[in-house]
């Protein structure tokens, strides 16, 4: 494994955490493929397209990863560029009216590229000064004034979300070098990816099988508060046990704080799965919330038995923030 490590030029952890990540989805196929032989229900086809799903997207995550930075740049542009154009679509239902025009999408390539390259100055302030002024100076000057506010409101939320805050799991790669000696930057986004997606499943099936006690039910009435702590204690082992492996968190800040508390292990990384599983939450009700307004169950069936795009990554538009400015207060 180090020699294959040296020859692609990425670090073994990495390597290492990747195989494992490959093995535990193929027997988690394998189950699941038994248990669908043992147990047929109508929904089994719905079954085997969301593995199909799952396999396409972690090989193409796993495959940029291993690629390095403009490949996960890139990755992550056509991710934006599809959930922009699910959330546009969403709320352009009710008025049928386009007041600011396709010319956003322009913002996809100009982000990534400030990703690429790791200038942090534009990519702070690309986005958001464009969603807060261009959009809306644009749309007035168009003359159209039906659903002017409420489409001009949307699509600065839509970039924001799809766009400035999806970047920023990519820009975790930019992060100077010395910030993760464990598997290097990459292990950072792998560590966001792995444990944004474990929390969904983990809270998803807590909540089946011991909830009792609704936390949003006009929102998401499957999330109970059952599911929400016991997925927030599966994250958090899950972060603990990860991070040594993953990243540079058990090492502790490098910033000036108390050192008796820089120098226990597990809080930093028990910190991190805290605040990844409270994100993804809050990631996924809100989606619910945009997509019981306006009226429908997926923003998509782009992804065969998961939905649209929107629906995988739900939770990542608030966990990637979150995650990426702790990381960079820890140790930028």
């Amino acid at each position: 494994m180090n020699a294959l490590a040296k020859y692609i030029n990425v670090q073994p952890n990495l390597l290492w955490a990747i195989s494992v990540i490959l093995c535990s989805l193929l027997a988690g196929t394998v189950v699941r493929v038994i248990w669908i032989a043992a147990l047929p229900t109508d929904h089994d086809r719905d079954r085997l397209a969301s593995l199909k799903t799952w396999w396409s997207l972690v090989l193409l995550f796993c495959g940029a990863v291993l690629s390095g930075r403009a490949a996960v740049g890139v990755l992550f542009a056509v991710v934006s560029f599809l959930g922009l154009r699910e959330f546009r679509r969403l709320t352009n239902r009710d008025t049928g009216t386009n007041v600011s025009g396709y010319w956003v999408y322009v913002l996809i390539p100009l982000q990534f590229l400030w990703v690429v390259l790791g200038w942090f100055e534009p990519f702070w302030v690309t986005v958001p000064v464009a969603s807060l002024l261009t959009i809306a100076g644009t749309a007035a000057a168009s003359g159209q004034t039906k659903g002017f506010v409420r489409q001009v409101t949307f699509t600065t939320w839509g970039v924001m979300m799809t766009v400035f805050c999806v970047s920023h799991a990519a820009m975790l790669l930019s992060l100077p070098e010395s910030s993760n000696q464990v598997a290097g930057n990459a292990g950072w986004i792998v560590y966001l990816v792995l444990l944004t997606e474990s929390n969904d499943i983990s809270q998803a099936l807590w909540g089946r099988q011991f909830g009792r006690h609704k936390v949003t039910p006009h929102v998401s009435p499957h999330k109970t508060w059952e599911g929400l702590l016991l997925g927030i204690c599966t994250t958090v082992i899950l972060a603990v046990g990860l991070a040594p492996l993953l990243t540079s968190l058990h090492d502790g800040p490098i910033r000036n704080v108390n050192p008796a508390v820089r120098d226990i292990p597990i809080l930093w990384s028990a910190l991190a799965g805290f605040l990844i599983a409270i994100g993804g939450f809050f990631g996924d009700i809100t989606m619910s919330a945009l997509k019981r307004d306006v009226g429908v169950k997926d923003s998509s069936t782009l992804l065969p038995g998961q939905g649209g795009i929107l629906d995988r990554i739900d939770s990542l538009i608030f966990t990637a923030p979150v995650f990426f400015y702790y990381v960079y207060w820890l140790f930028a």
